[in-house]
């Protein structure tokens, strides 16, 4: 319930501005306006502490010493924690990102602003489907390890993928069906959605973390024990 709560916060500091949206649609939103950056700041702190949280329960996973869900008693090392995760997902992205930005700037110069979707087209997808495969083991690689350079050794995370290849792909396929699953959530009076996701983010988890361990299990590597928590 904590969880689901964290999922509905943002929506509950956006209702003003929605709420004046729809209450006057063609007058300006000055009055509420100036609570947007307050939202976005408030939503991003939010995701943080959630991805934080998400950081214990995969660490629960690794280590074996986890039979339930984490208490809600770190806030604050849950958000530092995130913010770590979210800094790495971003860096994992970049390649991807400046590949396709670099192409496009190219095709521009050489062929012109008309066929500058060829490369957004053409390379982005394979690149976004590339990074998506390899960031579940990345970021494991680097909770299992405590490490952040861990996500980045692309030959050693390759590897572990490579042992558990199978059950990595049906992790897939079963966070997949999670997120289909949680929007049957909108049947309980619609806010029933952000627990039925919360739930489905700790089960997707669940599943790569303990594919994950398999993984080093295969390998013949001891599973540290989680780091000390941050405050």
């Amino acid at each position: 319930m904590v969880g689901a709560l964290l999922e509905f916060f943002p929506v509950v500091f956006a209702l003003p501005i929605i709420l004046r949206g729809l209450h006057r649609p063609r007058l300006p939103l000055s009055p509420t306006l100036g609570l947007l950056p307050l939202v976005v700041l408030a939503s991003i702190a939010v995701r943080l502490v959630v991805l934080g949280y998400m950081r214990r329960v995969a660490d629960g996973v690794l280590s074996g010493d986890e039979p339930v869900l984490p208490a809600w008693d770190r806030f604050v090392g849950d958000f530092l924690e995130g913010l770590k995760l979210a800094a790495v997902t971003a860096g994992l992205w970049l390649p991807a990102v400046a590949i396709v930005a670099g192409l496009t700037l190219l095709v521009t110069a050489l062929a012109g602003p008309n066929l500058a979707w060829v490369p957004i087209v053409v390379v982005g997808p394979p690149l976004a489907i590339g990074t998506l495969a390899y960031l579940p083991a990345a970021l494991l690689a680097m909770i299992s390890d405590d490490d952040v350079a861990a996500a980045f050794d692309v030959d050693r995370v390759s590897h572990r993928i490579g042992r558990v290849f199978g059950a990595y792909v049906l992790a897939f396929v079963f966070a997949v069906a999670a997120e289909i699953v949680a929007q049957f959530g909108l049947l309980v009076c619609c806010v029933g959605i952000f627990a039925t996701r919360f739930a489905a983010h700790c089960a997707v988890v669940h599943a790569f973390a303990s594919v994950q361990r398999e993984a080093i299990a295969a390998a013949g590597v001891a599973v540290p024990a989680p780091a000390a928590p941050m405050a």
